[in-house]
This record gives C-alpha cells, structure tokens and sequence, in this order.
C-alpha cells in the first residue's frame, strides 16, 4: 500500500477514511476483529464532533447529555444547557461504524493481524503481523498506547499514563431518573482523579482513573465507589490513557503517530476522541499535501504535521498539563471549585464545548 495504518481505532479508521476517499492506496492492520469490546467512559463532547466532520448515525448514539453533575462528598454542582454538549456511545459500536465507513469509501482492512514487529528499511517501511508482510513509504501508528510503532519515533520506557478501571453495568431499577441525560462525575476518591457515571440507554458506563501513580488500590477503589451508588458489582476491566501535554517527536522518516499513540489527550479529563479526529484530519491533510506536491515522506517534510497539531491544539494540551500538575501538587486547591462561589466548572465546560481553551482558563 501506498499509507499502512496500524489501528483500527477512532484516529486510525477516521485518516484511512480521510485517504481513501481521496483515492489513496491505504491498508488497516488491527489485531481484533470488529465489532470488539473497548474499555471507554464513550463521552463524544460537542467539539469532538466538530473535529469528526461528519454526523454520527443516531442508530449508535445512545443519550444526547444536557446536564454536567460533578458531586464532591455531599457537595453537588451541576450545569445544563439549552444543546447536548455531550453524546454517549458504545464504543464497540462507533469503531465498528468507523472502520465500515473507511472500508466503504476504499480503504483495505485487514483484521485479526497483530503486528510483530515494524523496522525502517530504504524501501520504507515494512510491517511484520503473525501472519504476514506488509510495506509501504509510509506508515501511520494508531495503535494506542502503548504504541509498538511508536518505538521506531523514540518512544521509550514507561508511559506517562493515568490508570483506569471500567465496565458496563445493568440500569438500576431505583432512581433511574437520575441518570438520564446526565454525565455524573464524583471527586476526592483519590488525591487526584475521578468516577464516572454515563447513561447509555439500557445500561451505564461506571469507571475510575487516576493521574496519582501513588494510588495503587484501585481495585479497592472501584469496588467502594460501585457499592456507595448502590449499583451491581462487575468486573471492570483496566486500561490506560496517556497523560497529554506533549506534541512532539511524532514524526520520523516513513512514519507518523495520531491519537492515543501519539499521547494525545486531555490531561485533566482524559477525553481522546477529539485529539484522535483532530489529529486524524490533520495526518490525512499532511500527507495529501506531500503527494500532491511529489514530495517524499521524510520526517522534514512530516514535520508540518508536528506543527500544525501545535497550532490548532499542542498548546491548549502544554497549559492543561500544567493544570494537572497543580491538581497534582495541591489537591485541596483544586477541590476549592466545590467550596468557592467561583464558578470553575462553567469555564471548564466551556473548553469540553469548544467555546473557550485551556489556555484561557490556565491564565485565568
């Protein structure tokens, strides 16, 4: 293929979208077969969509979310709006919709073929998988994290990540009405992080994560958290969700990283589905522009890329970072926004709706 792109994810099925439907030779490797399960809180935030640049079907959206709940102890903000700022998913059902759309527009998928190995040669890029081998001048890693391809971008050692735990529960017959239309968040469980409660029609996504890497119990912690709400418990399943704040070495000779792969996150709510559209868009429209021009894709020339995802979004993530650190450092200051009349959530939502940045709230 001309563009092999590893992952079948949100970032990776929404760029082989983007090429395929300007007739580029693109090949999806994932070593799952679709529909799979995907451990994920399935929030799509209004500027998500946005980014997307397409509608979602309304047969894989399951509430539209007017309310904000954020409940500390027995403190409880809440925040509405007149426009779903919110839409929940199943995401085995979004990436499944994604990956078809990608298919149907031209683009090879190749399923149940996990890559072993991904070396730089001078033909380019050759992707080894269980069963067989794959080259391309370019390779994209959409592989989440931790990223195997991302190994040949110089990504080394530990991840900086927050550690989560999640699972899908039955609706509670008891005071269902709580839930609907509603994203309930609930703080101070650990020194830094939060729970969640997101309606999803027929059932509800519950989860945990922390950036606190002196949290060790978490299984502890989901299991009070679950039985405090009175809601069944279930085996959760773990998964991480990179820290954020970092828009470089994403880019080498023949190979390029989107979304989780890439560390793109917010570091403060751990939302990855508007970094992995995002930064989909601006692969797709990267590479178009070096084919157009005939230019070869060195890391020189993908460098654009690195610069434009600073632009649009890699300084807004650098002052979130620096938020989460002083989340980090001084907990109790940032649990002041349920003490004090400031409203801190407005402006915070403001940036979850696209209307305001991190880096206005940072200097705020």
């Amino acid at each position: 293929a001309e563009v092999i792109v590893v992952g079948g994810g949100p970032a990776g099925s929404t760029l082989a979208g983007y090429l395929a439907e300007q007739d580029v030779d693109v090949l999806v490797l994932d070593k799952e077969f679709f529909p799979r399960s995907k451990p994920c809180a399935g929030g799509v935030t209004s500027r998500a969509l946005a980014a997307l640049g397409f509608s979602l079907p309304e047969t894989i959206v399951r509430e539209k979310c007017y309310t904000f709940r954020a409940v500390y102890g027995d403190t409880v903000r809440e925040a509405s709006f007149e426009e779903p700022y919110v839409f929940t998913v199943d995401r085995k059902e979004l990436d499944t919709f994604l990956l078809k759309r990608a298919r149907g527009l031209g683009a090879k998928v190749q399923q149940g073929e996990k890559v072993i190995t991904v070396e730089s040669t001078r033909s380019g890029i050759v992707v080894q998988t269980e069963t067989a081998s794959y080259r391309a001048p370019l390779v994209v890693g959409a592989d989440g994290i931790p990223s195997r391809v991302a190994r040949l971008v110089g990504h080394q050692g530990p991840v900086n990540a927050a550690a989560c735990l999640c699972a899908d529960v039955p609706w509670p017959e008891e005071n269902s009405d709580r839930f609907h239309g509603t994203l309930e968040t609930h703080w101070g469980l650990s020194r830094w992080g939060y729970a969640w409660v997101f309606p999803k029609k027929d059932h509800l996504s519950i989860g945990l994560g922390t950036w606190d890497r002196g949290q060790q119990n978490l299984k502890a912690l989901w299991t009070s958290f679950v039985q405090s709400q009175g809601l069944p418990l279930v085996k959760a399943q773990g998964h991480l969700i990179p820290e954020g704040g970092k828009t470089k070495n994403q880019v080498t000779d023949n190979l390029l990283l989107v979304g989780d792969a890439a560390g793109f996150a917010d570091p403060l709510t751990g939302e990855g589905l508007y970094y992995a559209f995002m930064s989909a868009q601006i692969a797709a429209e990267t590479i178009l522009a070096l084919k157009k021009q005939g230019l070869a894709y060195t890391g020189n020339n993908l460098a654009r890329y690195e610069k434009t995802c600073w632009q649009l979004f890699g300084q807004d993530l650098r002052c979130a970072m620096r938020l989460n650190k002083i989340a980090k450092r001084y907990p109790k200051l940032w649990q002041q926004a349920f003490r004090v009349p400031v409203d801190w959530f407005a402006r915070a939502l403001q940036v979850v709706q696209g209307k305001a940045s991190y880096r206005q709230m940072y200097y705020w």
